[in-house]
């Protein structure tokens, strides 16, 4: 009955917030995606390398995107099984998979702190960040995409954008709003003097190029598209040395069973220092990984250029006070006043006792 409680009380919660994830998951079920991958031949109980019992995680994920490499390229090479793990992939939106974390349905989320995610935490749920996302690469565009008319002779102009709609997969109390904030405030303009509007990743290039909107954010592969198009132009990003994305951790491995947490945060690690640093695309067997955990075809891995995983797996100072300034600006995203502690929302743990 309580766990019932209080999925319904999160799910309210998250509703005000009007989050999701990066990507296009307004229609993604919280239901498992796939085969477990831990030891080949299935996931077992046996006893693994280091005489460790074997376990099986549940991660919750909006898509297979690159973004998430340190999970699915350490499941593809074996990572994760040599912590005696069987990852369980569960694809679920943002909002959906904050409930499922929460109430112990899963273990873990790869994701974003979303405006929700701190709703949740003050209404009292067990969820902290333990690790960063990915940062994006100098070379990315991902980000803002701008009609020709807010960009006079190609250069974009940010006073421009005052009293426009600016579309996202996400639209308010995402992650993303903090880097669209930050742009405005250099010419003068506030988050009140925009409209955020939640759309369909792809149907956000849709409505630019046809001018239903002058302004929106395209996530990575989407922007690819828009570098073709006469009519678009590219006017900001997201910083190389900021991260919208984070690895959740919810009362199973905060609490429950804290060894299973860091044996994930130890996989996580050794995937990530061991296969995902400098021009990791032109390693053969992180290519297949990618190939075959994202679904493409080997020419495609090639169109983006790879992303920034920190080795040390540190999560940035003061950033959660940062973005929740950010979702405080939004009228009705956030359901309480006072700042909650960096602390309280962060456990660095996991991350400081990496073997």
């Amino acid at each position: 009955m309580r766990k019932r409680t209080l999925a319904l009380t999160l799910a309210a919660g998250l509703a005000l917030a009007g989050c999701g994830s990066s990507g296009n998951t307004d229609n993604a079920d919280p239901t498992p995606a796939g085969q477990s991958a831990g030891a080949p031949g299935g996931s077992g109980t046996a006893g693994s390398a280091g005489g460790q019992e074997r376990k099986t995680v549940k991660v919750a994920i909006a898509a297979k995107l690159e973004a998430f490499a340190p999970l699915l390229v350490g499941m593809e090479l074996g990572d994760y099984d040599k912590q005696g793990l069987d990852v369980e992939i569960v694809s679920a939106k943002n909002s959906d998979a904050l409930v499922l974390l929460a109430t112990g349905e899963v273990d873990a989320i790869f994701g974003a702190p979303s405006a929700a995610f701190f709703n949740a935490v003050s209404g009292g749920s067990e969820i902290k960040i333990v690790a960063p996302g990915m940062f994006p690469p100098k070379e990315s565009q991902q980000g803002v995409w701008v009609n020709k008319e807010l960009a006079p002779g190609g250069k974009f102009d940010p006073t421009k954008l005052k009293g426009q709609v600016i579309a996202s997969a996400v639209g308010p109390g995402a992650p993303v709003s903090m880097v669209i904030e930050d742009q405005l405030k250099t010419a003068g303009v506030s988050m009140n003097d925009v409209t955020l509007q939640t759309m369909g990743a792809t149907d956000i290039l849709v409505a630019l190029e046809s001018g239903a909107v002058k302004a929106g954010w395209l996530s990575d592969p989407v922007w690819l598209e828009a570098t073709k198009s006469d009519s678009l132009v590219y006017a900001f990003g997201q910083p190389s040395d900021m991260t919208v994305g984070a690895v959740l951790f919810g009362p199973n491995l905060l609490q429950k069973d804290k060894e299973k947490g860091q044996r994930l945060i130890d996989a996580m690690a050794s995937t990530t220092r061991d296969h995902l640093q400098g021009k990791y695309h032109q390693d053969k067997q992180v290519r297949a990984a990618l190939v075959k955990q994202l679904e493409i075809d080997d020419a495609q891995v090639d169109l983006l250029p790879e992303l920034s995983f920190p080795g040390d797996l540190k999560y940035p100072s003061k950033l959660t006070d940062r973005l929740q300034t950010t979702f405080k600006g939004q009228e009705g995203v956030l359901v309480y006043t006072d700042p909650i502690p960096e602390d309280t929302l962060i456990d660095r743990s996991f991350v400081d006792a990496i073997g």
